[in-house]
């Protein structure tokens, strides 16, 4: 026992004061994001002053085994040197960000060296994509994110949704894609705490880099499919009426979304996307096994995506270029959903090719 008594006060003295110290750093945090209105940007996942090297030697092969991955004191990926000559802002998800894909790679960069050479005076694209984020995630960057960046003025604000608003079971919530302060688990009672919220990119970090597989629905797990992989051709009983109901909730939200853009004096572009968890052999589509988990295959994932695609071409009207029937080989894609860079350049090259004679009249 003696030993215990000797240890004991010590140790009490250590654990108080470490959580005094805590306590004094949450409150420093607090008073200073009080005035700060950058604090809320953290909380939607967007990164400001970022860079990491990716690898990316086993997504796809590439004359370089490493992306260079840079967001700005914005949080924008691009080359602008000020906000003022963005005139295409590209919003969406992992799909848009490229985070693995060479920034002279990206569908951005792509687009913007095209029209470059046919539209006179043209300025620049910028990169607003953000890993996860759905047309939830996109309203709360209109909101929180977008009017903090001084002089932003984009004459097109292009939209490439679709894939995250079509996973129907993390849809519908509105908090999908993002962090929110909902508290929801130890993990969203966590993210209270400003202390916790400041230590997020370390974590982020290194989940990154050890973990970019984390699901078989839209993780970044490098993944070519065989046509032994398509097995299953009958939708899921439910696959029906939840993707109509989740259809439903999307067209609000994506209507709010060109609110929100015809606000910002733009005009918006909306883009469908295409994807490789389906499959036609003899006749017959077929879907990979269990993409969206609990017993949904791709043919669910399909036919949800297309019933957000008709409220796209529906909502949008002819300010829409179609990927989703664009013909696209295998080697476009490292995974179900994710381009390699030869993939990227070919979504650059077709939307450029869209939008270009419309720039240029104007």
């Amino acid at each position: 026992m003696s030993w215990i008594k000797r240890v004991y006060p010590p140790f009490l003295i250590v654990m108080i004061s470490c959580f005094f110290g805590v306590a004094l750093v949450e409150v420093a945090l607090r008073i200073i994001n009080s005035n700060n209105q950058w604090s809320k940007t953290d909380e939607a996942n967007i990164l400001r002053d970022y860079q990491h090297l990716y690898d990316v030697s086993q997504l796809y092969a590439s004359d370089s085994p490493s992306v260079n991955y840079i967001r700005n004191q914005y949080g924008l990926r691009d080359a602008c040197e000020n906000p003022s000559e963005i005139e295409i802002l590209t919003v969406g998800g992992s799909t848009t960000d490229q985070r693995y894909v060479s920034f002279e790679s990206t569908y951005q960069t792509i687009i913007e060296q095209r029209l470059k050479k046919s539209v006179d005076n043209f300025g620049c694209v910028s990169n607003a994509g953000i890993d996860g984020h759905s047309t939830w995630g996109h309203l709360y960057s209109f909101k929180h994110w977008f009017p903090l960046i001084p002089e932003l003025n984009p004459k097109i604000v292009l939209l490439y949704v679709g894939v995250n608003d079509a996973n129907f079971h993390r849809a519908t919530s509105p908090n999908a894609g993002f962090d929110t302060k909902r508290i929801n688990g130890v993990k969203d009672f966590l993210r209270v705490f400003e202390i916790v919220k400041a230590l997020l990119p370390i974590y982020r970090l290194l989940r990154q880099t050890y973990n970019n597989s984390s699901a078989a629905y839209a993780g970044h797990k490098p993944r070519k499919y065989s046509v032994d992989d398509y097995k299953v051709n009958v939708l899921n009983e439910h696959t029906e009426l939840l993707s109509e109901q989740n259809a439903i909730f999307f067209r609000s939200r994506l209507k709010s979304l060109l609110d929100e853009i015809h606000s910002m004096g733009a005009k918006p572009l909306c883009v469908t996307q295409p994807h490789r968890y389906v499959l036609e052999k003899e006749g017959v589509i077929w879907g990979v096994e269990n993409i969206l988990g609990y017993g949904f295959s791709g043919i669910d994932f399909d036919h949800s995506i297309q019933k957000i695609n008709d409220v796209i071409f529906d909502v949008c009207g002819a300010n829409t270029v179609d990927l989703y029937n664009h013909g696209f080989s295998d080697s476009h894609f490292y995974d179900g959903i994710h381009t390699t860079a030869s993939g990227s350049e070919e979504i650059g090259r077709v939307i450029a090719e869209s939008i270009g004679a419309d720039l240029k009249n104007e």
